[in-house]
């Protein structure tokens, strides 16, 4: 189209096959974080196996390199198995992924609590116009800095930003009356 100034061939029916197709990974990436993943085929798993087998046929005689083996188990070691992985198992991957996610969560919970609780508190110990004034303009600025870390997109940021100023702004003035 850039070159010629016409349309491509079924350029309609190329483009539908490529959004399905992006649309069908993006299903599978989310189901391989699953604990059972439909789209890994083992043979520790009787139907797995049948199709495995049946697709393979007699080609396990014709190839004395293929042999089966026990998948590991989440209790077992690798290294105990002779074998030294690359990058971990699917399990180990999951877990480790799940753990760090669950850490940030806490933090960011531990973080928006404090950015709550910390200047109600400074607002009432130091009851006073100029103290909450500060207060409030310190931790909404901090809390500013702090979400445009995490989200990309300059409205989430700007609403984020206003909510929690709409919070102590509310607090101030129910605190000053």
């Amino acid at each position: 189209m850039r070159l010629t100034g016409t349309e491509s061939t079924g350029w309609e029916q190329t483009l539908d096959e490529y959004i399905k197709a992006l649309q069908h990974h993006d299903y599978m990436e989310k189901r391989s974080t699953s604990a059972r993943d439909p789209f890994l085929a083992t043979g520790e798993y009787a139907i797995d196996n049948y199709v495995l087998k049946s697709y393979i046929g007699d080609k396990f005689d014709k190839y004395p390199k293929l042999e089966t083996s026990v998948s590991l188990r989440a209790w077992e070691d690798v290294k105990s198995k002779g074998c030294e992985s690359i990058c971990g198992t699917r399990y180990d991957n999951i877990q480790k992924t799940w753990w760090s996610k669950f850490k940030e969560r806490i933090i960011l919970a531990a973080v928006g609590g404090a950015f709550l609780i910390g200047p109600m508190w400074i607002m009432v110990l130091l009851s006073g116009p100029f103290s909450s004034l500060i207060c409030t303009t310190a931790c909404v600025a901090g809390f500013g800095i702090l979400i445009s870390y995490y989200l990309e997109d300059g409205k989430d940021v700007l609403g984020s930003t206003a909510a929690y100023a709409a919070v102590l702004i509310v607090f101030v003035g129910t605190s000053s009356s």
